[in-house]
């Protein structure tokens, strides 16, 4: 990528505040389904530090900084942290998508059968509907999901052990969000991301007269990214360093049950598994949180996702290189990687991206990934 400028704006008026903040970069990162982050400092006191009105030029909650190369606004976030350290002057920044963690919800929404989609735009508008707290953040991408929210009461026939019938009757769970529960809407929407499941990105651009930023936050169902067969990251080529694990016998596990809301016959109770050509092991993943079957299928379905013994890579360094220019790929992005690695020889795996940030002069960048085949996608 060619050189950063750091563009600084008012975040509560939009008040452009500085086209050139001379920010010297430590890293930048973006990250799926979450905030990326900036981080950097401002050395030495160059005289610009205050605004006309004398409040910081980088408020904490109160700034909002853009990194933009090539003339595109390529990153967005807003000034979390800052100190000083001598001349410098250090700051933090994190992405919109941490602001709803900010926020309790002070509303009384209960629905019967909602698609997760519908509740992140709830969760949105209701974040920005308040004095000094619109970011003007616009919801995209997928406009529904398969899966549904919330379930009406109704009649269940039950087979005792001695084969008599029996009618169980359940009470109607809607999904709510209530003021006197308090629910802190980040977490609401972290939690959405990861049962539905669905994928979100942050997404920041220019307006066609170059006056405003466009911030969106881009639904990706059943997933964000795709199978990158243009690219590869090959050790001794474009990776300077792997890291490997290998997953522990003890956290191991073929099979979980899952254990929700209820009583007795009454419970949820779910369970997934995979023969795998070795011993069943069970794992118990309980959560009285958890009223809605699929909703369970969904945890479940993570937790085995993680428990299957398998070697993982976890992180790549890399550099600039043809087979992968930095910056050609995306958060939610599979890639092939090819390396060595100790006891097992040459090893290809496909990985997915899940965060990855610039570092350096921007030629080499970190990249944190996860094995492809230990997600689940909707759909």
């Amino acid at each position: 990528m060619s050189a950063w400028t750091f563009l600084a704006q008012r975040a509560t008026t939009g008040e452009w505040l500085d086209w050139d903040v001379p920010i010297t970069l430590s890293s930048l990162e973006w990250t799926l389904s979450g905030p990326g982050s900036l981080s950097g400092t401002v050395s030495p006191d160059v005289g610009g530090l205050r605004t006309d009105d004398g409040r910081l030029l980088l408020e904490e909650w109160g700034t909002l900084i853009y990194a933009e190369s090539g003339g595109e606004i390529r990153w967005g976030g807003i000034v979390v942290s800052s100190s000083f350290e001598g001349e410098a002057w250090r700051i933090e920044c994190a992405g919109f998508t941490t602001y709803p963690h900010a926020i309790t919800y002070q509303g009384e929404y209960s629905k019967i059968g909602v698609d997760p989609a519908d509740v992140v735009r709830e969760l949105w508008r209701h974040v920005q509907s308040f004095p000094d707290s619109d970011l003007r953040v616009i919801v995209t991408g997928a406009a529904s999901t398969s899966a549904r929210l919330g379930t009406a009461a109704h009649d269940e026939t039950a087979t005792e052990p001695d084969g008599s019938k029996r009618t169980e009757h359940h009470d109607a769970e809607p999904y709510a969000l209530l003021w006197w529960e308090h629910p802190n809407c980040g977490e609401e929407l972290d939690n959405l991301a990861k049962q539905t499941p669905f994928d979100y990105i942050e997404k920041h651009y220019w307006s066609p007269d170059r006056e405003a930023v466009v911030h969106e936050v881009e639904l990706g169902y059943p997933r964000i990214g795709r199978r990158r067969d243009d690219l590869v990251f090959a050790e001794g080529e474009n990776v300077t360093n792997v890291l490997s694990v290998e997953s522990n016998g003890d956290e191991f596990a073929n099979t979980i049950l899952g254990l929700g809301a209820g009583e007795g016959r009454a419970m949820i109770r779910r369970e997934t598994g995979l023969r795998d050509g070795r011993l069943r092991r069970i794992s118990v993943y309980a959560d009285k949180a958890v009223t809605d079957a699929a909703r369970m299928d969904a945890l479940i379905a993570d937790e085995l996702a993680y428990r299957k013994a398998a070697l993982r890579i976890t992180k790549l360094d890399v550099i600039d290189h043809p087979h992968a220019p930095i910056g050609s790929w995306q958060a939610g992005d599979d890639i092939l990687v090819r390396a060595e690695l100790p006891w097992l020889g040459e090893v290809e795996m496909w990985v997915r991206i899940t965060a990855w940030s610039l570092t350096g002069d921007g030629s080499t960048a970190s990249l944190d990934v996860t094995r492809s085949d230990h997600f689940r996608y909707g759909g």
